[in-house]
């Protein structure tokens, strides 16, 4: 049963009454007579209702942040007691960002319902920016991601490390001034990208090629910016997208070149109107990883499922790659 600060939390979270009142399955006059009950036990009003949508007052911003350590220790006593009774019972919520979601998380979760099927999962969708602000806030308790992350708030658990490559549509003029370093798809299922004999080409040649990236929040616009700076070019972006299965789809179709992993190149349907190129440092090699808050609560569940998804590579690079929408191959 919800209480008085749940409402609370619900309106600040929707920063609209009629917005909560509608995800609560509850009248807008109740919710409203609940919000004031609270306002009235705190002895200072909670919302301003002045501005549109709905702001904090000082006492509010007080209450919300105080809200937000009341639930974190709600949740962490359910999860205590959830793992009492043991791995029979209990939740897990897990987030990736589309391309993750869509390879890495269902065989997981497959191995993992098969031992313990009594566990409700829940998988979260978001960019990388949201993920991690989830998992800090106690709404997530698992993301899969590749990037940047701060140590003292995370612990991560590698399991899987892929390569960026840059994809051109193949009908672009710039093709021909590299007929050497031109890889196809072909190539890359056989590796050849990783081979050194293979040569990287120069970001620079590329200045003058419209380009495709993924927008702010995703650790592929980060790369990408490093690789342009590195290059020492400042790259003309026809489109900023979500997802780097958009970013594949609109190249294929000659909008613009990008950078891809070799694991989508290698789920990909068979097509040749991509070519594809080696890039060379750091920030062409990614590291995906598991990854929780380092001082949360680690509960049974959690620990079952880490171990659980570990297994599935027993190498930091898998033998084999993971399932995806377009090719379905396994881990």
């Amino acid at each position: 049963m919800l209480s008085g600060i749940d409402y609370v939390y619900a309106v600040w979270k929707a920063r609209s009454f009629s917005a909560a009142a509608r995800r609560l399955f509850i009248s807008q006059p109740a919710l409203s007579a609940a919000v004031k009950k609270a306002e009235k036990e705190l002895g200072l009003p909670i919302f301003d209702r002045s501005h549109t949508p709905l702001q904090l007052t000082d006492a509010g911003r007080a209450y919300i942040e105080a809200a937000g350590r009341i639930f974190r220790i709600r949740h962490d006593l359910q999860r205590y007691c959830d793992d009492l009774a043991g791995c029979g019972s209990g939740t897990l919520s897990l987030g990736g960002t589309n391309f993750f979601a869509s390879c890495f998380l269902p065989p997981m979760i497959e191995a993992f319902s098969k031992k313990y099927p009594q566990i409700r999962l829940s998988v979260t969708e978001s960019d990388s920016a949201d993920l991690y602000h989830k998992l800090s806030a106690g709404e997530l308790d698992i993301i899969v991601d590749s990037g940047i992350y701060d140590s003292s708030l995370y612990d991560i658990m590698p399991f899987y490390v892929d390569h960026l490559l840059l994809a051109v549509p193949a009908d672009f003029a710039v093709n021909a001034r590299f007929s050497e370093a031109q890889l196809r798809r072909a190539d890359v299922l056989a590796g050849r990208h990783l081979a050194a004999e293979v040569p990287a080409v120069p970001l620079s040649a590329f200045a003058q090629t419209d380009f495709l990236l993924l927008g702010r929040g995703n650790d592929m616009y980060r790369r990408a910016r490093g690789l342009f700076q590195a290059a020492g070019m400042e790259p003309t972006v026809r489109l900023y997208l979500n997802q780097l299965m958009t970013a594949f789809h609109m190249a294929r179709q000659g909008i613009g070149a990008t950078f891809l992993t070799d694991t989508l190149v290698s789920l990909s349907v068979p097509d040749e109107r991509l070519i594809y190129y080696r890039l060379e440092g750091a920030l062409a090699t990614r590291e995906t990883f598991l990854a929780v808050q380092h001082k949360g609560y680690r509960t049974r569940a959690m620990e079952r499922f880490i171990q659980s998804a570990l297994a599935l590579y027993p190498m930091l690079r898998g033998a084999e790659t993971p399932v995806c929408e377009e090719g379905d191959k396994r881990p």
